[in-house]
């Protein structure tokens, strides 16, 4: 029985967006609506043609498919991006040379497809939409190092290969249709009231990552064209397809609206234990009291954490409350940020921690200390769980933490020392951690910052009796980040 294997980068992928007012969902997830065939989908966000490779689906692609198999292949966002080595490639250089995208699909895919007797399918990328209307340039994915359109048509050409111009399709779409009805076939991150009817905000949409609509219009249109093909895989279209309609598009269930205001620094008047030089402190999330909660400094050394359990603030899937010492940069800002900290207070007590953070919002003068805020992160420190302390963690969604590089079975204590950082590269965030003379890193693709529109916050942060003193503390722009 041939089946249907899907590869590719988050335009294909399946997410868990379960906080998203329409969540995003890869064009892979809704084959199986146009097709009698088994559809696996392999696909991972954040993923480039040369980057996958790395990854054990592509083994188990390779190991799985079978003759009389077909398998979509649908890379090129990621490719592009010129300043991350580990997944650019060149659309400019020829099939021959090692570094061209033409290399990367046809030697780490096509070739090998074929000798397994299975049919591959190339897939141009799909445009990042835009509200000014100006279709050119990156968007379209036609960057300095090449047309990325253009190198698939032309490998498809020379290897006599069938490909489905997802480019194209989305290019007259987004020029045919008024970018607020555009914007439906896109996911779309929060909502907002008006006239007492909860709306999607126009401001939180997902340029790049596919609506259930989406996902749905581009597998149809794959379906169609491979109908209308001599591929074998046609036989496997169903009868009668049709375009999806606007009205399958419906608010995630699940979705909370949670009104969020960007914090105002400039009249901000903190208390006695949330003041500092440079930095802002603040303390907010499910603390039952602020007492007790420090977040302040000077002269480049600061305390940041919870003097007592009393006041409680812990890191965990349901809630999180702490305090935060934290400069707010653009949204488009890369960076690296880097302190040495050293343990003043601690508690041995579970979901405490203590580090640098990089956040998609902060909040200021919370009213109520018991609000539980359940938002996305990335962090370089140091989180107790049972006995396990972890030394990098994120929350990759509203419902789960995710805990990276176990350190071992201890706790923390008074007067151990770690250095810090946390690096921002476009899509690619990195932390790094120096603890009792190991190094530990992690890497975290295609992050989401979820709800400040305009910034992103990166400080320092403390909790749950602990209290660390963070000094050497650096913070460096480095350019802007390239578009997801």
């Amino acid at each position: 029985m041939s089946r249907l294997y899907v590869v590719g980068d988050s335009t294909v992928a399946k997410f868990n967006d379960v906080s998203y007012f329409y969540p995003r969902y890869g064009y892979g997830t809704q084959l199986n609506r146009f097709f009698d065939i088994e559809v696996i989908n392999l696909a991972l966000s954040g993923r480039s043609s040369k980057s996958y490779v790395f990854d054990p689906e592509y083994n188990k692609l390779l190991d799985s498919i079978e003759p009389d198999d077909y398998v979509i292949i649908g890379f090129g966002h990621n490719d592009e991006k010129y300043d991350d080595s580990f997944r650019f490639t060149s659309a400019n250089l020829g099939i021959e040379d090692e570094s061209s995208f033409k290399h990367s699909l046809y030697y780490n895919y096509v070739e090998k497809i074929i000798e397994k007797h299975a049919t591959p399918i190339l897939a141009t990328p799909i445009i990042r939409i835009t509200p000014d209307n100006n279709y050119d340039g990156d968007v379209i994915h036609k960057t300095i190092y090449g047309d990325y359109r253009m190198a698939i048509l032309e490998l498809c050409k020379e290897k006599n290969l069938l490909s489905v111009d997802l480019n194209l399709i989305s290019l007259n779409q987004a020029k045919k249709l008024p970018y607020e009805r555009l914007a439906l076939y896109h996911a779309i991150t929060k909502g907002k009231m008006v006239d007492g009817k909860l709306v999607y905000n126009e401001k939180s949409v997902d340029k790049t990552h596919l609506s259930y609509l989406g996902a749905s219009y581009y597998a149809y249109h794959i379906a169609r064209i491979i109908k209308d093909s001599n591929n074998n895989l046609a036989k496997y279209v169903k009868d009668n397809i049709k375009e999806p309609e606007i009205s399958e598009l419906e608010i995630n269930p699940l979705y909370k609206y949670i009104p969020y205001i960007t914090p105002d620094l400039d009249n901000y008047k903190p208390t006695d234990s949330f003041k500092c030089d440079e930095y802002y402190g603040t303390a907010f999330g499910n603390l039952d009291s602020f007492d007790g909660f420090i977040a302040n400094g000077s002269n480049g050394k600061y305390y940041v954490g919870n003097e007592s359990l009393k006041p409680h603030g812990k890191i965990n899937a349901s809630s999180e409350g702490f305090s935060f010492l934290f400069k707010r940069i653009n949204k488009s800002d890369n960076f690296i940020f880097k302190a040495k900290a050293k343990v003043i207070k601690c508690a041995n007590a579970r979901q405490a921690g203590f580090g640098l953070m990089l956040r998609g919002d902060s909040y200021l003068n919370q009213d109520n200390p018991n609000h539980s805020i359940v938002t996305n992160y990335i962090a370089s420190g140091l989180i107790t769980t049972d006995k396990v302390t972890y030394g990098a963690f994120s929350r990759l969604s509203t419902t789960d933490l995710l805990r990276l590089s176990p350190l071992g079975e201890f706790f923390y204590k008074v007067d151990d020392i770690v250095e810090l950082e946390i690096e921002r590269l476009g899509q690619v965030v990195k932390t790094k951690l120096i603890y009792n003379g190991k190094e530990y890193n992690n890497t975290f693709t295609d992050y989401d910052y979820y709800n400040d529109d305009k910034y992103l916050f990166v400080g320092m942060f403390g909790t749950n009796g602990t209290v660390a003193l963070f000094d050497n503390v650096e913070l460096k722009l480095t350019g802007r980040a390239m578009e997801a």
